[in-house]
């Protein structure tokens, strides 16, 4: 049998070994537990990286969305820019040809002739007419005194030297060619060759309707001083801007105590209009 001291020996190495067991069992729960703690967290933080990465991505994303967007917006906004100068280019050529349109159809007021008193021969059945004559500023005013002729017929012609000018100059006011010229030569009725008519301009004087009744510029006395010779001479025409220089004789069939009224427009000729009775029979 085993002595009492090799049972002690026994006994404690026994102990020892399940102590060391127990040790070792602790720390493999330890071990066992801390991997589990070290696993969740590891899952957790991995979560979070992917939701930080799925977050950031998304916020590329937006970002992107949001520059295109501004990149949209600023051509756009280009593009809207373009189209207002085009639109403002536009409203400005429509205001120019408007205001030109505008000059061109002006019609100034020069003259007014009136069938004073209308009588017939018996004997020969001819017509004849007493026309008073006046000119007018542009409110319809006289600027001179009234001339009254005797004519035969009652047709009356009024000749001129009408002058027109480019209509650039037309439509922009010009100072010197904003509007056609007339220069009134003679009044005649139909029963009379032209050369039989009665004289309406003073020799070597430019149109009181135009002058004012101011001095005639160096170009007015230019154009009449020369008045054929530059009809005749399409180059120098074109150098004073004057587009077509003529004769012109408009006339009118008339009525006893009928005022007919002589109109020029700005960028053409003379034309003869009959005023309403009211106005003929009440004054200017």
């Amino acid at each position: 049998m085993p002595s009492l001291s090799e049972l002690i020996s026994t006994v404690h190495h026994l102990v020892r070994t399940l102590l060391a067991l127990a040790v070792l069992a602790g720390l493999t729960a330890v071990a066992y537990v801390g991997h589990r703690a070290y696993q969740a967290q590891q899952q957790a933080a991995d979560a979070q990286a992917a939701a930080l990465a799925q977050s950031q991505q998304a916020l590329a994303s937006a970002q992107q969305q949001l520059e295109e967007a501004r990149q949209q917006i600023a051509s756009q906004a280009a593009e809207l820019a373009v189209r207002q100068a085009q639109i403002a280019q536009l409203e400005a050529t429509v205001q120019r040809l408007e205001t030109a349109l505008h000059y061109l159809k002006i019609d100034h007021r020069v003259a007014r002739f009136t069938a004073i008193d209308q009588t017939r021969d018996e004997a020969t059945g001819e017509i004849s007419t007493l026309v008073e004559f006046v000119e007018l500023n542009d409110e319809g005013h006289p600027i001179d005194t009234p001339k009254q002729f005797r004519i035969r017929g009652d047709i009356v012609y009024i000749d001129g030297w009408v002058v027109k000018f480019e209509d650039k100059y037309v439509e922009q006011a010009d100072l010197e060619r904003g509007t056609s010229l007339l220069l009134f030569k003679r009044i005649f009725g139909s029963g009379q060759k032209p050369d039989d008519g009665y004289p309406l301009d003073e020799i070597g004087s430019a149109p009181r309707a135009y002058a004012r009744g101011g001095k005639m510029s160096e170009f007015e006395k230019k154009i009449w001083d020369d008045f054929w010779a530059i009809a005749n001479d399409p180059e120098r025409a074109r150098q004073l801007g004057i587009r077509a220089a003529h004769g012109g004789a408009p006339f009118m069939k008339v009525e006893k105590g009928r005022s007919y009224r002589i109109l020029l427009r700005a960028s053409g000729d003379p034309t003869i209009v009959p005023e309403p009775l009211a106005a003929a029979s009440g004054g200017q």
